[in-house]
């Protein structure tokens, strides 16, 4: 038992804010408060409402009628009657409710978040079966309240929780959200293969449920007004430059984090938080749950919003966001007959025309193992998987090996011997998965072999798992490994061995035994539900696996799809280098035009995050083979997507590069009709571009300067193309303005350029592979023309490296890397255009 005193003195922890504060006699007798060792509690008694303060808010709690409020520091409203609840096998439990009393006490706390104050609400269940405790965070330099919900069985029973709300706004129950001219939303889906949608509050909207199994308790929050539904977290949408917020969960350790919004009036939005148990979980008496900690963060722009919830989550789990795979994977093309021999045709491929540009990984997908839960190599492997990842290692590359943890077909030794580990029906028959509707279906009934789950809640079996992927990473020697098959096999579960856990604690349990076994340095790649994961997995794909097809197919999953690569990057771009890396799609290019594959190239490439090619490099066009290099390795900074609230498929996205030589502005725009010519035209301000400056506009895919632009950028776009720009500010001097080399134009292959007023000399260094070459654009501010007299306009060659003036106001310098990856260069202008 933790005293009153001795917890006045404990630093806020995870393990204390998730579990203990039952460990008092009465919640009444004793108090637990998270308080930075240096700050005292202070216990506030007597008042019907009871509050706490930053530099942005009052939060305060009313005792009488078991409500939040928090109120701006304007004295204007943010959220009035906001409550918490339980919802059990028994029915639903609201603190709000007459069978709640409550007591409140304040505290300073720090955690790696930052420092602030709380408001502690212990409420008591005057029925004895569920207590509470809600912590209320206000940072003190952070725009945003946090608040979790801690629930207790205090019966003598077990409880059957369904979820927990750890915030309820509702406007028939006196509850209100308040901001002011609200008019859309953007949603996230539960996993890769629903990005989300934006909706137009006013229109139709039919909640789906995206995760399998799962039963949702909430439906409609507001009748008649539609009510939209989000997994994770929401972003809500007043325009471009307004006031905007996020509701969000922070994490997603106990529960899977759903939210319910409805737009109630012009200004006003209704919504509840509601962290789902399913299977529904068994609380045992005296012990504990939390909802997990949810956020609402407001910005003064929908980017920035979005952008700090995800910065918040990432910080408070200590995100893996430093590794990005550039590799090579077989599953496009070889689907499930992928081959020993076709791997390493394509790895000695890999290793003489793309590792010198940065291609790292070589991964093998489906389709080696011998079944499902017997992951050693079959007959088309004849060597074994260790011995294959050799060969990949003596050809300097990494190696990584897909696999799908849980799935368990009937003819392996772990199916015969030990089916007491394998996730079973309520009735005790083992339980079938499969990626069908129901286990019943002659989609089903026909499958051979049967296919089963792992649970790793039955301790050996979770033993088997460890040794699995010790056995890959450490006795193999695979350096990334790519999970899959997870939302029809373990997060499908009817229940668990363990009943006692939800299946987000499973997922999150089973990731942390992978990531364990595995070691900090091998590369996870989740085909999963990321937000219950952060923390322990690298990168998550993030958009509908739908390229199984023919060039129509391939040309839908990067542009068309409702969640095509082009869609997901966008909505889901706040995510990337915050909470994980994204993976926004393999780039297969074989089936596509050249055009088409500038465009899905550059699609992946501005997505900043994993940059996989999925084609037989061995068969791989010359031209197409160059833009692979174009794209590699991946930059790491996703581009922001500059419609994003505009159409519910993204078209145009912007990247800012800063370097020490120079800023610039990548501005991919993307026509995803394959039949019609479209234009579009943005202000400049839209690419944050300040509209009183006149910026130099060069075409990468098409290598010719556009001119000068101000105000507004105006481009027309040919049927399934891409038109690439970068935007340099005009300098009224010689300046460096792209490349051939890489599509971000200098930010891989520049390492200086600049110009010398005195000696009347631009130079510049370049990076660049052996035996490679590429050229550097210099724009010059006076136009210089065409003569028969030669001078700048023939070439000027020079050790590694030749000039030659291509336009009237653009240099080109041809560098040459034969003999060494760094070659500095120069243009002298009173020799060059004398």
């Amino acid at each position: 038992m933790i005293s009153e005193s001795q917890t006045q003195n404990l630093k806020m922890t995870d393990s204390i804010k998730r579990r203990d504060f039952i460990k008092t006699a009465s919640v009444f007798g004793a108090s637990i408060a998270m308080a930075h060792p240096a700050s005292a509690n202070i216990f506030i008694t007597g008042n019907d409402e009871d509050d706490i303060k930053n530099n942005f808010f009052t939060a305060s709690f009313n005792k009488k009628n078991g409500t939040i409020n928090i109120h701006r520091n304007n004295g204007s409203a943010l959220i009035t009657g906001g409550t918490i609840s339980a919802n059990t096998g028994n029915g639903k439990h609201s603190i709000a409710s007459d069978k709640y009393r409550h007591r409140v006490s304040a505290a300073a706390f720090n955690d790696q978040s930052g420092s602030g104050k709380q408001l502690i609400i212990f409420s008591k269940n005057s029925e004895h079966k569920l207590d509470f405790e809600i912590h209320l965070l206000l940072y003190d330099n952070t725009e945003a309240i946090s608040i979790e919900a801690i629930c207790k069985n205090v019966s003598q029973q077990d409880i059957l929780i369904n979820s927990l709300e750890p915030i309820r706004v509702i406007k028939s129950e006196g509850g209100m959200l308040s901001i002011p001219g609200v008019s859309k939303c953007i949603t996230n889906g539960a996993m890769y293969y629903n990005a989300g949608i934006i909706h137009e509050f006013g229109t139709d909207y039919k909640i789906e449920n995206d995760i399998i199994g799962v039963s949702l308790v909430n439906h409609s929050i507001a009748s008649p007004n539609e009510t939209v539904n989000s997994w994770w977290n929401a972003g809500l949408f007043s325009g471009y430059n307004k006031e905007s917020f996020v509701l969000g969960y922070l994490e997603n350790k106990s529960g899977l984090g759903q939210l319910l919004i409805s737009k109630t009036a012009a200004d006003e939005i209704s919504f509840l938080a509601e962290s789902v148990y399913d299977p529904e979980t068994i609380l045992r008496p005296g012990k504990t749950i939390s909802s997990d900690r949810f956020m609402i963060n407001i910005a003064g722009d929908p980017y920035s919003a979005l952008e700090n919830y995800a910065q918040a989550s990432g910080t408070l789990q200590r995100a893996r966001t430093s590794s990005i795979i550039n590799g090579w994977c077989s599953w496009f093309y070889t689907l499930s007959k992928v081959t020993e021999a076709e791997v390493i045709t394509n790895t000695e491929f890999a290793s003489k025309h793309l590792k010198q540009f940065g291609l790292e990984y070589i991964q093998i997908d489906e389709g080696y193992q011998k079944w499902h839960g017997d992951w050693e190599g079959n007959e088309r492997f004849p060597h074994g998987m260790k011995w294959l990842a050799d060969k990949i290692k003596s050809y300097g590359f990494k190696a990584g090996l897909w696999i799908s943890p849980y799935v368990i077909s009937e003819p392996t030794e772990l199916f015969q011997k030990h089916p007491d580990w394998l996730l079973k029906h309520a009735d005790g028959s083992l339980q079938r998965v499969g990626n069908w509707a129901d286990e019943n279906s002659e989609e089903a009934l026909n499958e051979n072999p049967k296919r089963y789950c792992l649970d790793i809640t039955h301790p050996e079996a979770a033993q088997w798992l460890y040794d699995l992927i010790n056995t890959i990473v450490h006795t193999w020697g695979y350096e990334m490994i790519k999970i899959d098959f997870v939302a029809w096999s373990i997060l499908a579960a009817q229940k668990y061995y363990d009943g006692t856990v939800s299946s987000a604690q499973v997922y999150r349990k089973g990731m942390e035994i992978m990531r364990n076994a595995a070691g900090d340095k091998c590369h996870i790649l989740d085909c999963g539900p990321a937000a219950t994961t952060t923390g322990l997995i690298n990168s998550m794909r993030i958009e509908a696996d739908v390229n199984y097809g023919f060039s129509e197919a391939a040309w839908e999953t990067y542009f068309t799809h409702p969640a095509c690569s082009a869609t997901a990057m966008a909505k889901r771009y706040y995510f990337h280098k915050r909470t994980r890396i994204n993976d926004a799609d393999h780039i297969c290019m074989s089936l596509l035009s050249n055009q088409q594959s500038e465009a899905a190239a550059t699609l992946i490439a501005l997505s900043g995050g994993n940059m996989i090619s999925g084609d037989r490099l061995i068969e791989l066009d010359e031209y197409k083979l160059e833009i692979l290099k174009k794209i590699t390795p991946s930059f790491g900074e996703a581009a922001i997507p500059v419609d994003l609230f505009d159409n519910n498929i993204q078209s145009v996205f912007a990247l800012k590069i800063k370097k020490k030589f120079g800023e610039w502005t990548v501005v991919g725009f993307f026509n995803s009709s394959t039949t019609e010519t479209i234009e579009k035209i943005f202000l400049l301000e839209r690419l944050w571009l300040n509209t009183n400056k006149t910026y130099l506009a060069f075409d990468f895919w098409k290598q010719k300067f556009i001119g000068e632009i101000s105000k507004e950028i105006k481009v027309t776009l040919q049927p399934g193309s891409v038109t690439l720009l970068t935007l340099h500010e005009k300098q009224g001097k010689p300046q460096f303005i792209s490349t051939d080399r890489h599509v971000l134009q200098g930010v891989i292959e520049i390492e200086n350029a600049e110009w010398n007023e005195n000696s009347k000399t631009f130079s510049g260094i370049s990076n660049g592979p052996l035996s490679s070459s590429h050229n550097v654009y210099v724009h010059i501010p006076e136009p210089h023309e065409w003569t028969w007299s030669g001078g700048p306009i023939l070439f000027h060659d020079y050790d590694s490296y030749s000039l030659k003036l291509i336009d009237e106001h653009i240099v080109q310098v041809h560098v040459d890397f034969e003999n060494k990856e760094t070659v500095s260069w120069q243009i002298k202008f009173d020799e060059f255009f004398k």
